[in-house]
């Protein structure tokens, strides 16, 4: 933030807004240019959302090409999951950079061609995006840079991990910049420039605002047009940002746009025209880039994240058939896009998609519940200091997850992976800044595979050949989930929604082009999974069976380009009801035998050996849905099966499974009696399968 003693700093960004204050940022950024050696640094810009860290960002990128200097922005939130995904994401950007420049046919050459003359800065918006590669990041990628004539510059919400500021390499080469709100003089200053307020009404907004430089834009943005906004309201928008004002500053003919950013997060000129079937004109575009909450980045406009999710929540509120219909709508719009365009391109339109498609996933909440908005902030990696917090989670996890002789691996694999791979433990605070929740994913290569092999040598065995275990770190492209895990005592808030909102934020990083694996013993993950497309297959041996609930292997595969039918499969059921049915109509119609009937049963409680029969029952996708459905006409909760049928077929496959003698005995008969009418119960239970 600025100070007195400093030369003030303002200038216009590229979207006609003025860019005011953050001058202490600006002169170090300035010192940099102005050191002889221009040595290696790293940038670290953090706060709280509405800050402006993006408007920074921008700002340095604009003073670092006026200083020579080759600027590239990336977006955290399009860099992707693993580290192959990121160097063509780097590639291709600097590729743009460099497209007229014939002394660079391969881009990523430029980051080795750097000088006190040639300088490059590489800066990355939303950086808590990239959480699950920080180590990489860290130790592969920024050790790699020359250590002349590059600056890295890092946005994000929260503080990054101590270990930056610990690195034995790294730390002298750190500069951490964590945004406050604006003073009383920046305040004016911004007053000044952005609006045309009678000297009183300035003075005023400058009292009763705090500094937030989002809300007092809107304030600024509500009293130039002469809004008659009550003053308490202007005193709390630095903390309640509410949908109805967002609108009532909007224009009637631009409330369609701003529809559209509310659901894609950004959009350019080009693609608000495919949506809503209509020109938007320049003038238009125009208007929309200078709103207090809409800013510009590479790809067009985009709302700020405390904006969205209000008109969101307010869209959902009034109008949720429409807001369906909509989603459904773009995403068929996205879905050619999705698969013609270029790799950097389709990235950024999957996102937009999986954004389409996160409230769709509302079934099975006995496990995941998404149904609710959350006011958390968004996932962050651990830092060290969170390590006996996570103990205590993953201590109650382990007592309703894992059988005693698993749970004491969990404790040393927490304290290593802690310890090497960071990046793979995500968590959720509560508004006291203690984690209330955890999500252990680890990308799978040569190095990372030994410590999963050490603790989980059966799983490995399970979900990996030897092939696999054995990539390198750059070509990796698969995550092994490990846990989620929350208390059960957070107010207002069930597990089962905490654990919905750390899933969603976990499967946002498949939209890349990536796969995720994983074991799974609870029944209502397993719905929960498969009701969302991933695929599921018994495992070879029973050594990870819990109790008497058992292992299955499942997994979600991106990586050969079926991401929009994964996505219109969750947006649209009719969509996915058509798909089913034209898949499985020739083998519906072929009957049940009384022996097929049988083997059926006799898989009854191993939901992966019933996935080679769901296809044959309408409706049953795999084999904890062909379960399910049995057991319910077993326990009576489907009609078709007479009580006697019921209870024979329950006792000889469920109560009293390979022992026909109980059975027998249950139902009050002798074994002949018992056998001559399981056969006519089977008869029965196959015509109506």
């Amino acid at each position: 933030m600025g100070n007195s003693s400093e030369a003030p700093y303002d200038n216009y960004v590229g979207d006609g807004k003025r860019f005011v204050g953050r001058a202490k940022e600006l002169m170090t950024l300035e010192r940099w240019f102005n050191h002889p050696e221009a040595p290696l640094t790293i940038f670290s810009i953090t706060g709280m959302g509405g800050i402006g860290k993006s408007s920074l960002l921008s700002e340095m990128l604009s003073v670092s090409r006026d200083q020579g200097a080759t600027a590239i922005w990336m977006d955290g939130r399009s860099c992707g999951a693993t580290p192959s995904i990121f160097m063509e994401y780097l590639s291709s950007t600097l590729g743009l950079e460099t497209l007229d420049n014939d002394g660079y046919p391969r881009p990523l050459s430029l980051l080795k061609d750097t000088s006190v003359e040639k300088r490059l800065v590489l800066a990355v918006d939303n950086y808590e995006e990239l959480a699950l590669l920080e180590s990489w990041f860290m130790e592969v990628f920024i050790s790699k840079l020359p250590l002349r004539g590059i600056l890295v510059i890092l946005a994000s919400r929260p503080e990054l991990a101590s270990a930056w500021r610990t690195h034995p390499r790294l730390h002298q080469r750190f500069v951490q910049m964590q945004l406050q709100h604006f003073n009383v003089e920046e305040i004016s200053e911004y007053i000044s420039v952005a609006g045309s307020l009678n000297q009183g009404m300035a003075g005023t907004i400058t009292r009763m605002t705090d500094g937030h430089p989002l809300g007092l834009a809107l304030a600024v943005e509500a009293a130039d047009q002469r809004r008659n906004l009550p003053h308490a309201e202007w005193a709390e928008l630095s903390h309640m940002i509410s949908a109805r004002l967002l609108l009532e500053l909007t224009i009637p003919r631009l409330h369609p746009m701003v529809e559209v950013l509310t659901l894609l997060g950004t959009a350019n000129q080009e693609l608000l025209s495919s949506v809503l079937d209509m020109t938007v004109t320049q003038e238009e575009y125009h208007m929309l880039r200078q709103m207090s909450f809409i800013r510009s980045g590479p790809d067009g406009l985009a709302l700020h994240d405390m904006g969205r999710v209000h008109l969101l929540r307010d869209l959902r509120q009034r109008e949720p058939h429409r807001l369906q219909t909509m989603r459904i709508q773009i995403a068929k719009l996205l879905k050619p896009l999705h698969e013609q365009a270029g790799l950097h391109e389709r990235r950024q339109i999957a996102r937009k998609m999986l954004l389409l498609c996160q409230e769709s996933m509302l079934q099975f909440r006995k496990y995941a519940d998404v149904s609710r908005d959350s006011l958390f902030s968004p996932l962050e990696t651990m830092k060290q200091e969170d390590l006996p917090s996570l103990h205590r989670l993953l201590q109650q996890w382990c007592e309703y997850s894992v059988a005693p002789d698993q749970a004491v691996f969990y404790g040393p694999f927490l304290n290593e992976l802690a310890h090497r791979y960071p990046e793979g433990i995500v968590l959720m605070r509560d508004q006291l800044g203690e984690p209330i929740a955890m999500f252990i994913t680890v990308l799978v290569h040569r190095e990372s595979s030994g410590l999963l092999l050490k603790y989980f040598p059966n799983e490995m065995n399970e979900c990996f050949t030897p092939q696999e275990l054995g990539n390198d770190p750059d070509q990796s492209d698969t995550h092994f989930a490990l846990l989620a895990a929350a208390r059960d005592d957070v107010p207002g808030y069930t597990r089962e929604e905490l654990v919905g909102y750390m899933a969603l934020d976990r499967l946002s990083l498949l939209g890349d082009g990536a796969r995720v694996i994983l074991i799974a013993t609870n029944p209502h993950l397993k719905l929960f999974l498969l009701s969302i497309g991933f695929q599921m297959r018994r495992t070879r041996t029973r050594a990870c069976d819990r109790y008497e609930d058992p292992a299955d292997v499942l997994d979600l595969d991106l990586r050969s380009g079926q991401f929009g039918a994964w996505v219109m499969s969750l947006l649209d059921p009719e969509w996915q009801d058509d798909r089913i049915q034209s898949g499985t109509t020739v083998r519906e119609r072929t009957c049940w035998s009384e022996q097929e009937v049988r083997k059926m049963l006799g898989h009854l409680r191993s939901p992966g050996e019933l996935h080679e029969y769901a296809g044959r029952v309408a409706g049953a996708r795999d084999g904890i849905q062909l379960q399910l459905y049995v057991m319910d006409l077993l326990e009576g909760r489907v009609h078709g099966l007479s009580p006697q049928d019921q209870m024979l077929l329950y006792a000889a496959y469920w109560t009293h499974a390979g022992n026909p003698t109980a059975a027998a005995q249950t139902c009050s008969m002798s074994r002949a009696t018992f056998y001559r009418h399981l056969r006519t119960a089977l008869t029965r239970l196959a015509r109506i399968l």
